[in-house]
């Protein structure tokens, strides 16, 4: 991938992406998660699609156009885009695990497609990243793709998280919040502990929740209990899991402290929750069943 002058990304960045711009999707999206065994080589290739991957174990390296090789360590994500010429090489001492989410880039424009080749291809993983692409594995692994539509609309926010992270990098949350975040969004189903997750942001516990109070107008643990809040109303109204199974998901020890926490989040309890959306289709509760 060529570096382009600074002087165009600061030209474009200058500017609201218009409503061309903003047009920027992608289709007939897939997302996995792949293992690829220590020392094991992709290319060169010519690529055809937009590929997003998210290293969580081991490491690669990308040689894009026959520039220099970018070393992508766990806890990074790499964007490839088509038209390119690409070589990757995994880590030869590990095997490399990863989150791969590709597909179709459509609607964009010339400038667009500079702008994107201009950026550096790597960045480190923000917990809203790692989110989205984990929503977007999940939502295949249930079947709950209508018929690819949500899919590909998570692999366009995923892009787009991308974008914007680079576009508002001044603007980022300090690094210790990121982990923290990232650790809750990885731990949703276990018992965590404030002390568990001010070690996963290698802070002080009392520090990492004045981080929280000034960034974010929470704590550390009321944003880990808000998550599990949310994937529970998520998971009961578009699966049909038993409330039982949607508890034990979202780290809840009990099905009644669950549907407290929901009732006391919607006014309804999971029951009324699952009737009213009647979001529920019947091909996913048959995919539901067959993976819960």
């Amino acid at each position: 991938m060529s570096e382009i002058d600074d002087g165009f990304r600061a030209r474009f960045d200058a500017q609201s992406f218009d409503a061309q711009s903003r047009r920027l999707r992608m289709a007939d999206a897939t997302a996995r998660q792949l293992v690829q065994p220590a020392g094991s080589r992709i290319g060169p290739r010519l690529q055809q699609e937009v590929q997003l991957m998210l290293v969580h174990a081991g490491s690669m390296t990308v040689r894009i156009d026959g520039g220099e090789p970018r070393t992508v360590p766990a806890g990074q994500i790499c964007l490839l885009l088509p038209g390119h010429t690409e070589q990757i090489r995994f880590d030869p001492h590990e095997d490399t695990r990863e989150t791969l989410v590709r597909g179709r880039m459509e609607g964009a424009t010339d400038r667009m497609r500079a702008w994107l080749t201009s950026l550096r291809p790597t960045r480190t993983l923000s917990s809203a990243l790692t989110y989205l692409a984990r929503e977007a594995v999940v939502t295949e692994q249930t079947r709950l793709t209508a018929d690819g539509a949500l899919v590909d609309a998570l692999a366009t926010a995923l892009l787009w998280r991308f974008i914007a992270e680079f576009r508002n990098l001044p603007a980022a949350l300090p690094q210790p919040i990121e982990d923290a975040r990232m650790f809750i969004h990885r731990h949703l189903d276990e018992p965590v502990t404030l002390a568990d997750i001010a070690a996963a942001a290698a802070v002080t516990p009392g520090h990492l929740v004045r981080m929280f109070n000034a960034h974010m107008d929470t704590t550390p643990v009321r944003y880990l209990w808000d998550r599990r809040i949310s994937l529970g109303v998520e998971l009961l109204t578009s699966t049909g899991l038993p409330v039982g199974s949607i508890a034990v998901r979202c780290g809840f020890k009990t099905s009644f402290h669950f549907a407290r926490k929901i009732k006391d989040a919607t006014g309804l309890s999971p029951t009324e929750l699952r009737t009213s959306t009647a979001r529920t289709a019947p091909e996913a509760l048959t995919a539901a069943d067959r993976t819960g």
